[in-house]
């Protein structure tokens, strides 16, 4: 009985060594699948790292060209703008200096691109073409595309009053404005006629003059002011009416309450 005992004991101390042994290469292969899948997985990030990196080079090079070719060609716009506007200046002076004659009046003498920078009273201007005799002076504006608020601008005390100040020997003279351009938005020639703002068309190669109900300076911001302070005189008669008729009501109440 003993034999077969330690037999057993002997049978059984083999099947625990070879489970010991399966257990300890388990674990051996679990390790080394492990540390593979983290080398992988290390190598894929390492890899899509170095890939997002490209790419973001890449688009910020994109990015670079792209904002360099932006910026040619902005500058290439703006030179034809710019060239453009030379053209309707160049046309519109010429057609001017023929004759001297701006909405009806004869005209002794125009020039062009005036400019006078007075810096002591922070002043600075520039006026496209300018023609005048011994009592008018009309003031033209050239562009190559007019809007509203280029007309607008033109018969603001900013114009014409920093003129005066500017070029001091015309004080007192009488002020005549004018916009020219190729190509002129509806709502600019609007603002034009109604505020009594000379036209200038440059159309191919003829110029229109457009100076029906064209207005003396001091009467354009006259008649605008004047608009203004009736609204003005407007608010304050409702205003009064309002106070007028709420004494009224509180006198009425008064009288109702002590009656």
């Amino acid at each position: 009985m003993e034999k077969v005992k330690d037999s057993i004991d002997a049978r059984i101390d083999r099947f625990l060594e070879m489970i010991e042994k399966s257990r300890e290469e388990f674990n051996e292969k679990l390790e080394k699948s492990r540390i593979e899948a983290e080398t992988a997985a290390e190598k894929r990030r390492n890899e899509a790292e170095a890939t997002a990196e490209k790419r973001r080079s890449e688009h910020e090079k994109e990015k670079a060209d792209f904002n360099e070719r932006m910026k040619k060609l902005e500058k290439q716009i703006g030179g034809i703008s710019k060239s453009n506007g030379d053209m309707a200046e160049e046309a519109i002076f010429n057609a001017l200096g023929r004759d001297l004659t701006f909405a009806g009046i004869k005209f002794d003498d125009i020039g062009r691109n005036w400019k006078r920078n007075v810096k002591k009273l922070q002043l600075r201007g520039e006026y496209d073409v300018i023609l005048e005799n011994g009592d008018t002076v009309a003031l033209i504006e050239t562009k190559y595309k007019v809007q509203k608020e280029d007309i607008t601008k033109l018969f603001t005390k900013e114009v014409a009053d920093k003129f005066r100040i500017l070029f001091s020997d015309y004080k007192d003279y009488k002020i005549l404005l004018g916009v020219g351009g190729m190509s002129f938005d509806d709502d600019a020639i609007d603002e034009a006629k109604n505020n009594g703002v000379g036209i200038i068309k440059v159309v191919g190669d003829t110029v229109e003059f457009y100076t029906e109900g064209i207005r003396e300076y001091w009467k354009i911001y006259f008649q605008k002011n004047l608009v203004n302070w009736k609204n003005n005189v407007n608010f304050v008669i409702i205003d009064v009416e309002i106070l007028v008729w709420t004494v009224i009501l509180e006198w009425f109440v008064w009288l109702l309450w002590f009656s």
